[in-house]
Formats: C-alpha cells, structure tokens, sequence
C-alpha cells in the first residue's frame, strides 16, 4: 500500500476515498479510527492516510489532482510529497 492523501479531518478522508472507490480504485484509510476516539490523536500519529495498492498509486495521485483541479483549488493539497 502506497499513501496517496492526507488529512487531519476524518470526514474529508472519506471523501477522498468515495472519489477513488467511484473510480475503480481500492482505497484504505490508516490511522482513521484512532482519531475518531480522540480528534487530539490524529496529529500525534501522523494525520489520516489514504492508501492504495502500489499499482494504483499513479492512478491514484492523477484522479486526485485533476480533481482539485477543476474545483480551482490546489492539486497538491493532501499530497504526501508535500511533507517529504
């Protein structure tokens, strides 16, 4: 499994999610119940994670973009990369 979104909100995970279920993707959130028993948690394990099986991590990274894209806010949002 390949991280492809971050995220401190349990709600937006599922979000994210739902968009890569609905694209034929296979999707797991890490981390997400810990946070749900104390929203103090997500940050001290790293926020909520969005994975996918390592051959759909490109697939996975391009839905994601392109869609942010067209809603006119940042690709990058959420994206592992942008914390090293």
């Amino acid at each position: 499994m390949k991280i492809v979104f971050l995220t401190a909100n349990w709600m937006e995970a599922q979000l994210v999610v739902g968009l890569l279920e609905g694209s034929g993707l296979k999707p797991c959130l890490l981390d997400a119940e810990l946070s749900r028993m104390n929203a103090f948690y997500t940050t001290a394990v790293g926020n909520i994670k969005v994975a996918v099986p390592e051959h759909q991590f490109e697939d996975a990274m391009t839905i994601l973009r392109d869609y942010r894209g067209r809603q006119g806010l940042d690709p990058n949002y959420g994206s592992p990369s942008a914390f090293g």
